[in-house]
C-alpha cells in the first residue's frame, strides 16, 4: 500500500519534456509581466509625487495643467493594460497544467489580485473627471498610494509563488543550479524535492524488504 502511494505521487509530479518547454515560457511571460508592472507602477510616480509634496494645491493650479493631468492618466491607463495583456498571456500558458492543484490555486490568487487591482484602477480613472473636486488631491494621492501597494504584492506573488513553484516543481530547478553554473559543473538529472523524497522513501522500503527475506533464508 505504502509502495502504490509514493508511486502515485512521484508519477503526479512527473512532466514531459514538452510541459517543461512550457514551464520555461511561462517563466519568460511571468517575468515580463514583472518588469511591465514595475514600469506601470513607477509611472505613477510622476504625478504621485508633486501632489503628495504638494498637499496644498490650489483647483486653479490643477486645472491649469488639466492637459497635462489627463494625458498623464491616460498614459497610466494604457500601461496597466499592457500589463493585463501580457497577464492573459501568462495564464493562457498555465493551462496547460490544468491537472496540478497548486497552479489552479495560484492562478485563481493571481487572477483575483488582478480583478482588485483593476477595481481601483477604476476608481483612479474616475477621480479625473472631476478635477475642481476639493478633495482631489488627497483622494487621487490615497488611490495611488493603495494602487502602488497592490502591484507590489502582485509581484511578490509571481516571484515568491508563482515562479517559484514552476521552477521547483516542474523544472527541477534549486540552488545547485546556480552554483553548478557558476562551477561550470553539470548535474546530469534532478527531480523535484517530493519526488527526491519519495524515491529515498521507496528505497528504504525496499532495503527493508530485503532484509526480511534474508533473514527468512537464514532460519
Amino acid at each position: 500500500m505504502i509502495i502504490k502511494k509514493s508511486y502515485a505521487i512521484q508519477m503526479s509530479y512527473d512532466f514531459t519534456n514538452n510541459e517543461k518547454l512550457f514551464a520555461e515560457k511561462a517563466i519568460l511571460r511571468f517575468n515580463y509581466c514583472s518588469r511591465l508592472m514595475d514600469r506601470f507602477s513607477k509611472y505613477l510616480n510622476i504625478i504621485n509625487t508633486p501632489f503628495k509634496d504638494s498637499p496644498d494645491m490650489t483647483t486653479e493650479q490643477i486645472l491649469e495643467k488639466r492637459v497635462l493631468i489627463r494625458k498623464f492618466r491616460n498614459q497610466s491607463l494604457s500601461k496597466f493594460k499592457n500589463f493585463q495583456d501580457a497577464a492573459f498571456k501568462s495564464i493562457h500558458v498555465m493551462k496547460n497544467f490544468s491537472s496540478d492543484t497548486q497552479i489552479i490555486k495560484l492562478m485563481k490568487s493571481f487572477i483575483s489580485s488582478i480583478s482588485e487591482l483593476q477595481f481601483k484602477i477604476k476608481k483612479f480613472n474616475s477621480l479625473f473627471d472631476d478635477l475642481e473636486d476639493k478633495e482631489f488631491s488627497k483622494n487621487l494621492v490615497s488611490n495611488i498610494e493603495d494602487i502602488k501597494k497592490d502591484c507590489e504584492d502582485i509581484n511578490k506573488l509571481i516571484e515568491e509563488r508563482i515562479k517559484n513553484h514552476i521552477e521547483t516543481n516542474i523544472l527541477s530547478k534549486n540552488w545547485t543550479n546556480e552554483i553548478g553554473n557558476e562551477l561550470q559543473i553539470k548535474i546530469e538529472k534532478q527531480t523535484p524535492l517530493i519526488m527526491e523524497l519519495s524515491n529515498q522513501r521507496q528505497k528504504e522500503l525496499n532495503s527493508i524488504i530485503n532484509d526480511r527475506s534474508t533473514l527468512e533464508n537464514i532460519k
